[in-house]
């Protein structure tokens, strides 16, 4: 009999952003490299699931399953309904030999081994950037990682908010980067401003930004600056925000509308993978200056396009783009402006950051990723 690896696979059903994009990634590069080893994803049946979005957009491989219940919640420990973990994981029937919980939570495991993944601590140290139940599923990590063999992080910026925060051994963690997105092949600019053409209406030059429309994002500033820049004079490019709607939307919005932007400001929602690709290929500039990220998985995958990058000078973004992208004070709108202004005004100084980042992102890989993570595995099995 093969052996068998449970993973957390709820992130899958929720579409929970990067973090969705890590278990789907994950699961298939470890899937392929070993044929030998089934994988179960476990989620939430019943009639809860059937209001969460859908789940992966292609296929599973043929050794990847799903095993979901209605009692996830209990299982889990997610605030889904207030529940605390009540229940243990049933693991023995499909054999586990190791549970990896990917989001934060984890199930009582028993004498299978257990690992688990934090992202980023961002609401352990700024709870005001989150909701209530946001904050509560962040802080199912600290038992999670308590009961862990090895905890992942997302770079280095998390193992040291996991030795500070939490007080994780330095000799429990490892650090394993995620991936550029293996469905996010770059298209050449004029296929994609054809495809966005047809998709959003979207002709004119533009700057982009991708993300959950939430406070931790930092839009509100990204707005301010980008009025700034309109204010200054010239042709400036539309700015469109990319990304699904988070909690407290609603500012983002009413921004929009004091800022007299309505006109120069492009919703598009969540967007499918091809979608993005192509977005991030014709902007002009990304900007991304979150206030706090585990990794910043936008950054790296507009690297990955060709886009120059404009990103924050905290947390985990200066480890993750190092000499690739201009880094400024996410809490100063006066330095987003300027580099955005000076960004569009040279020409060269864009196409260097384009190549720079072309380099860049080939170092995030999610083979890369698989093969390290099936490392700190077997170092789990055998603890």
């Amino acid at each position: 009999m093969t052996d068998c690896i449970v993973l957390d696979g709820l992130p899958l059903q929720v579409r929970s952003a990067g973090i969705g994009v890590y278990t789907e990634a994950l699961v298939r590069h470890l899937a392929a490299r070993h044929a030998d080893t089934t994988f179960v994803l476990y989620g939430l049946a019943g009639p809860a699931a059937r209001l969460l979005r859908n789940g992966p957009q292609h296929s599973l491989p043929v050794n990847v399953r799903r095993a979901d219940s209605a009692l996830y919640p209990l299982v889990m420990g997610y605030p889904l309904a207030g529940l605390p973990r009540l229940l243990p994981f049933r693991l023995r029937g499909d054999r586990a030999v190791l549970f990896h919980a990917t989001n934060y939570a984890a199930p009582r495991t028993g004498r299978v081994p257990l690992v688990v993944t934090v992202h980023d601590l961002a609401l352990v140290r700024f709870p005001e950037l989150g909701t209530p139940a946001l904050r509560r599923i962040v802080g199912l990590a600290r038992p999670a990682t308590a009961a862990a063999r090895l905890v992942f992080a997302d770079s280095e910026s998390t193992a040291r908010d996991l030795r500070d925060l939490f007080g994780v051994s330095p000799g429990k963690i490892r650090v394993v980067y995620p991936g550029c997105d293996a469905h996010l092949p770059a298209p050449t600019v004029e296929a994609a401003r054809q495809r966005l053409g047809q998709r959003f209406g979207l002709a004119a030059p533009y700057l982009l930004h991708v993300g959950t429309l939430e406070p931790r994002k930092n839009l509100p500033r990204l707005l301010g600056a980008y009025a700034r820049v309109r204010a200054s004079g010239g042709d400036v490019p539309l700015l469109v925000l990319a990304g699904g709607r988070g909690w407290a939307a609603e500012a983002i919005e009413r921004a929009v509308a004091a800022l007299g932007l309505a006109d120069a400001v492009r919703f598009t929602g969540a967007v499918e993978r091809e979608d993005l690709a192509a977005l991030y290929a014709a902007a002009e500039l990304v900007v991304y200056p979150s206030l706090y990220e585990g990794f910043g998985l936008p950054v790296v995958e507009a690297m990955a396009c060709g886009a120059p990058v404009v990103t924050s000078n905290v947390s985990s973004l200066p480890e993750v783009a190092g000499d690739a992208a201009v880094l400024v004070d996410p809490r100063d709108e006066a330095a987003i402006a300027a580099a955005i202004t000076e960004l569009l005004r040279d020409d060269r100084a864009r196409a260097e950051l384009r190549r720079r980042g072309l380099a860049r992102a080939r170092k995030f890989s999610w083979a890369r990723c698989a093969e390290q993570t099936w490392t700190v595995y077997e170092e789990a099995r055998r603890a």
